[in-house]
């Protein structure tokens, strides 16, 4: 036997420690300064978080794609309770919350003919790619949504609440980015912009604060998340991705969104631009908040 081929004792022992073939250990993740962190909740709404939802996504997973609807109706509430903490927690933090709404129309509203351009029209199949059914509805009596626009009660927050509807002829004085009020931004489509023509005011505003870290939950990744999740990124905000408090609609497509959106980068440097995958437990670890 060659020399080689044999190890004596001593370096037989070293190349046997635990920690001879650990694995390199990550730095660990920054903390977060409430200063400069804002909260996005995407379409957080009855429609389809609830499974009497005009667009439930337990009902669809049941009905379209065969799978378990009431195992994906559990998973769902127990998401929304996960919501509900990480909200209380930014609010005890004072980070400034806003909402991203579905808020679509079909029919007559203050005497204009509107009809969403994701709502399949009269006698079409929806394609729950670009169009999908009635959902989230406006009263046009109420100028505001009907239950099934309206966001889970699992959100409720002790703050005020202004509304800065799609169709409303200019931003609201009151609209302030302001950890004792909570902004609903009401969209007509999948994405804030062009779903409401006041998206670049609320970029402006965290811009101008400095909020440069967007923490985002809500629904679906593959659809309102990912167009909104982009557009954030291409605004080079660092997108804290709440993997537990979002969902998809199609299962499948979740892991193709989630790495879509880790991929882009558009100045590749630090993190501006960039998105990071998180738990909501980690978010509140980092923030030095619990729940």
């Amino acid at each position: 036997m060659r020399r080689h081929d044999t190890l004596r004792p001593a370096a037989l022992s070293r190349a046997l420690r635990p920690d001879r073939h650990r694995l390199p250990q990550h730095p660990p993740a920054p903390p977060l300064s409430a200063a400069r962190c804002a909260l996005i909740a995407i379409d957080c709404l009855n429609t389809f978080i609830r499974p009497s939802g005009a667009l439930s996504i337990s009902a669809y997973q049941a009905v379209a794609l065969g799978l378990d609807g009431g195992a994906a109706q559990g998973a769902l509430d127990a998401m929304a309770a996960r919501m509900g903490a990480l909200r209380r927690a930014l609010f005890e933090a004072r980070v400034p919350q806003v909402q991203l709404q579905d808020a679509h129309v079909v029919d007559w509203v203050h005497g204009r003919r509107f009809h969403s351009m994701e709502i399949a029209r009269e006698g079409e199949a929806p394609d729950f790619v670009r169009t999908f059914p009635a959902h989230a509805l406006l009263d046009r009596d109420r100028r505001f949504g009907t239950p099934d626009q309206q966001a889970i009660d699992e959100l409720r927050l002790p703050l005020r609440q202004v509304l800065v509807r799609w169709f409303d002829p200019g931003f609201p004085p009151e609209a302030d980015l302001a950890p004792d009020r909570e902004l609903l931004l009401l969209k007509d489509d999948f994405c804030a912009s062009p779903g409401t023509p006041f998206a670049e005011r609320l970029f402006w505003e965290l811009r101008r604060q400095r909020r440069f870290t967007l923490i985002v939950m809500g629904v679906c990744d593959e659809i309102c998340n990912l167009r909104n999740a982009l557009l954030m990124l291409s605004s080079l905000f660092h997108v804290l991705y709440v993997e537990d408090c979002t969902a998809p609609l199609d299962p499948r497509k979740r892991e193709p969104a989630l790495r879509y959106l880790a991929d882009f980068n558009p100045l590749g440097q630090e993190s501006a631009g960039q998105l990071e995958r998180v738990t909501a437990a980690e978010v509140m670890w980092r923030l030095g908040v619990s729940r």
